[in-house]
């Protein structure tokens, strides 16, 4: 009997240990679907500003027209200056179309990525980089996904907006501004013809 007992209880304890183990890989398994469910959600960082830049009546205007390459160097200059190590690894370029390429966490892993955008030039002289294609690693995601994690990793200036469930990228020109005063506004972006023609908004004092 006290032998009958003791195999009796050792199965109880073998089957509460499963049982344990059971409800634990459940948990897990759950848990990891609803990051998952959260890390596919779209966002949305920043809101477009439609309105049009405001200047004062005796501002100069001076129109600049300048290059790709130019404009390649100018923007990775100015955001490895503002973002400092965020911008570690990360490359902007204009070609054919505009890239933004990298290395951003995807479940937990560094994953590469290119991002190919088209950009345009809005009534109020912002700028629009509308997605169009995203190499990362050999994974085959949106490209909202990729925007959503660049949203989460990079802490972005305020004028950038990223929206990820549309796909773009706002560029709110009209809330950029220099020290001096200086703000700027999109004229014409013609990737194939390689001309790009900014305006200089400046006010009279700046250069006084």
């Amino acid at each position: 009997m006290a032998e009958q007992r003791t195999v009796n209880t050792k199965k109880k304890r073998s089957i509460n240990l499963w049982k344990w183990a059971c409800l634990v890989l459940i948990g897990l398994i759950f848990g990891a679907l609803i990051w998952l469910f959260v890390q596919l959600q779209p966002v949305n960082v920043g809101e477009e500003n439609t309105e049009s830049l405001v200047t004062n009546e005796d501002d100069l205007v001076f129109q600049v027209s300048t290059t790709k390459a130019d404009v390649t160097r100018l923007t990775n200059e100015y955001l490895r200056n503002e973002l400092d190590d965020q911008y570690a690894g990360f490359n902007f370029s204009l070609e054919d179309s505009a890239e933004l390429s990298g290395e951003i966490e995807v479940f937990g892993f560094p994953i590469e990525f290119s991002l190919f955008m088209t950009p345009y030039v809005l009534e109020n002289g912002n700028l629009q980089l509308r997605g169009d294609s995203i190499n990362i690693g050999s994974l085959n995601l949106p490209i909202s996904f990729a925007m959503s994690q660049l949203a989460r990793q990079v802490d972005f200036p305020e004028w950038i907006v990223i929206d990820s469930e549309n796909q773009f990228i706002i560029v709110n020109l009209n809330e950029f501004e220099l020290d001096n005063g200086a703000r700027f506004s999109a004229d014409r972006i013609n990737l194939e013809e390689d001309d790009i023609q900014f305006n200089i908004h400046l006010p009279l004092d700046a250069v006084k």
